[in-house]
């Protein structure tokens, strides 16, 4: 069964639990504290679901197998120690700090591994997506200083990190499908002479004629000519 399939089978399974749940608090009238840790576990499921998926995918692709890897990792742990803790409730503030800690370099790994997925031009893979993955990494590094040093020094950086993060993650679908079309558009064939294609390809020079591994100019006022050869 394909990933995607899979991603969205596991999605619609958890926001029709979330709604069953939902229906029969509201029908009970009642919204207590155990609705409330269940919401909170499908929350991460989902989160962590989702990660691992696209980290699966990520890897399939062929991408980089360390930030691959560390996706799943992370979704992992970070699903674990979260269930643990909205059931469990402990109190300790550290325990709190790496918790959040966790959940910000997971949230990073998914930006980092989904931006990748919905990236396939060339172009946007040297630009767009590592300028996303710098701006999801740098967000939760600064974050996880921020809560370690229990100082709010920094936090409209942090702001803008995170909003270019999402702007990428935005971003990446809807210029991906303008840059496959011009890509599309790169190479145009005029015409078949003796069983040879005759082709107008986009490049810097646009006087330049490339004839097997020769390149000549077109002089001012020059026109190409094909023809067959009797």
């Amino acid at each position: 069964m394909p990933l995607r399939r899979i991603f969205l089978l596991g999605a619609a399974t958890i926001a029709s639990v979330a709604a069953l749940v939902a229906i029969v608090a509201v029908v009970n009238g009642d919204f207590g504290e155990t609705e409330g840790k269940i919401f909170a576990t499908l929350a991460a499921t989902f989160v962590a679901g989702s990660t691992v998926v696209a980290a699966v995918a990520f890897l399939a692709r062929g991408a980089s197998r360390p930030i691959g890897v560390a996706g799943i990792g992370l979704a992992v742990l970070g699903y674990l120690l979260w269930v643990e803790q909205i059931w469990a409730q402990h109190d300790s503030e550290d325990y709190w700090k790496f918790l959040v800690i966790v959940l910000a370099w997971t949230l990073a790994a998914l930006i980092v591994v989904t931006n990748r997925l919905l990236t396939g031009a060339p172009r946007l893979l040297r630009t767009l997506y590592p300028a996303t993955g710098a701006a999801a990494a740098g967000a939760a590094a600064l974050g996880t200083l921020m809560i370690l040093r229990e100082q709010g020094d920094g936090w409209q950086i942090l702001a803008v990190l995170v909003i270019l993060a999402l702007l990428g993650e935005v971003l990446a679908p809807i210029l991906d499908r303008y840059a496959a079309a011009d890509e599309s558009l790169s190479e145009r064939v005029l015409g078949v002479v003796g069983g040879a294609e005759v082709l107008a390809v986009r490049g810097r020079d646009s006087r330049s004629v490339l004839v097997g591994a020769t390149r000549a100019r077109l002089a001012a006022g020059e026109e190409l000519v094909v023809r067959e050869r009797h």
